[in-house]
């Protein structure tokens, strides 16, 4: 038959379970170390982004532009939330 294993064609791996344990661990705490960076890096994005589109419209499009700013100015500086905090929600039903 063709399709026999032998016992010569078995090739052995070695496993070695603890270095592989210990590996992914400080794989792990290097990335959760840099996890706190994400948020601020990620905000900083987000405010350039607006930054530059709130720019290059009010070179293309001055009067959409200065709508869209009034309306982000009275969003930053109302004493209202944009979205609701649900906590507080849940506690004005209880």
């Amino acid at each position: 038959m063709e399709n026999e294993i032998n016992e010569q064609d078995i090739i052995e791996i070695p496993v070695t379970c603890e270095d592989d344990t210990e590996e992914l661990l400080e794989k792990y705490d290097r990335r959760s170390r840099h996890k706190i960076d994400d948020i601020p890096a990620m905000q900083t994005v987000v405010c350039i982004i607006i930054a530059v589109v709130i720019f290059g419209m009010n070179i293309l499009y001055p009067e959409t532009a200065g709508e869209v700013f009034s309306r982000l100015h009275q969003a930053v500086f109302s004493g209202k939330n944009i979205f609701p905090n649900p906590i507080d929600l849940i506690s004005e039903l209880l």
